[in-house]
């Protein structure tokens, strides 16, 4: 790739050149691309071409209609994730949710998977933010609050 000159490159056409000129396929050319920028600093960990992003996830003992239920309905959402400035923009059911974190603008997004009889995975992803400073206090934001709705819906053991 420094052969290649991708060292001079936007992301987009690293991808590009990794797909045509190498056949990397299509998902693997991003990540590759991505890797590349990371090991030559054009890049930094958790940065998207929209900002920096934080993750986090979690397994409920619980089955995925009632973990849905406890982020889409506002009651139960209040009770584990209170005062949260986030806006609902729109959900699927059983499967997603976006939203607007109202300080600053960022995305939230949270997916639901079901992972057998009375188990869920919740994994968020919080976009948009300014920098690795945010990066670092929403993945612990979202760690204590994923580890509040363990809590709020398995209840103590």
């Amino acid at each position: 790739l420094d052969r290649a000159g991708a060292n001079a490159l936007p992301h987009k056409e690293i991808a590009l050149l990794l797909s045509r000129k190498f056949a990397v396929p299509g998902w693997w050319s991003q990540m590759v691309a991505v890797g590349y920028e990371q090991a030559r600093g054009l890049r930094k960990p958790g940065e998207r071409s929209t900002g920096f992003a934080a993750s986090a996830s979690r397994t409920v003992g619980m089955p995925l209609d009632k973990v849905f239920a406890a982020w889409s309905e506002p009651a139960q959402r209040s009770r584990w994730l209170p005062e949260a400035p986030l806006e609902v923009r729109g959900t699927t059911a059983g499967k997603s949710m976006r939203m607007t974190w109202t300080t600053g603008g960022s995305n939230v997004e949270v997916h639901f998977t079901a992972r057998g009889p009375g188990k869920s995975v919740v994994a968020i992803e919080h976009g948009k933010l300014p920098g690795p400073a945010a990066v670092t206090r929403q993945k612990a934001y979202w760690g204590g609050a994923l580890e509040r709705l363990k809590a709020f819906l398995e209840g103590p053991r």
